[in-house]
């Protein structure tokens, strides 16, 4: 299951219409709908508030858009390596792409691959959750900004911080940025 068809079963779930989480969420039905057809990725900013407007988190999208791949009895004898090829990928906006290393995202400490293509960004605006977060820059370059104040990361250079102060990640490089994440709560 996709993102977007994650967020219309939630509405629906509540029994709301396009029109009643545009005027919940300060987003237009027009925007919505791309979203819930997958035809536009939202920012990290959206999601939360399409989350708030259908009072359930951020997470909660990628789990439901994972769980119907992973049901069933296989779940409980899976290998705890997870193969390059069968990394779920959350894309989030153009040239943002999230691979989550561990197996589910209930597992303690959130390992996420993130690759953002030269000028991309996680978000327009900063933003927060709980928990706290450390990265490695394996390649490229990525400015970090927490508060008011912007970080600078090349490769091999890594960052800690409570997730509770707002913040956001950029590509300022001429090409891509991978770095991992370790995570205590779920980034979204």
């Amino acid at each position: 299951m996709s993102l977007g068809r994650s967020i219309r079963r939630r509405r629906m779930e509540l029994g709301l219409r396009g029109m009643d989480l545009a005027r919940t969420s300060g987003l237009s039905s027009s925007f919505l709908s791309q979203i819930e057809k997958d035809r536009t990725s939202p920012s990290v900013s959206t999601l939360k508030k399409i989350a708030e407007a259908l009072n359930t988190s951020v997470a909660s999208f990628f789990e439901s858009a994972f769980s119907d791949e992973e049901q069933g009895e296989e779940l409980q004898h899976q290998s705890p390596v997870v193969r390059e090829s069968e990394r779920k990928v959350l894309s989030l906006g153009e040239g943002v792409n999230f691979f989550l290393l561990n197996q589910n995202l209930n597992e303690g400490v959130k390992l996420i691959l993130n690759i953002l293509s030269p000028g991309a960004t996680t978000s327009k605006e900063l933003y927060s959750h709980q928990g706290e977060e450390a990265g490695l820059v394996l390649e490229g370059e990525l400015e970090i900004q927490l508060g008011n104040r912007k970080y600078h990361l090349q490769s091999g250079d890594s960052i800690s911080f409570k997730s509770t102060i707002p913040h956001r990640k950029t590509n300022t490089g001429q090409s891509k940025s991978i770095s991992v994440w370790g995570n205590t709560m779920v980034p979204f």
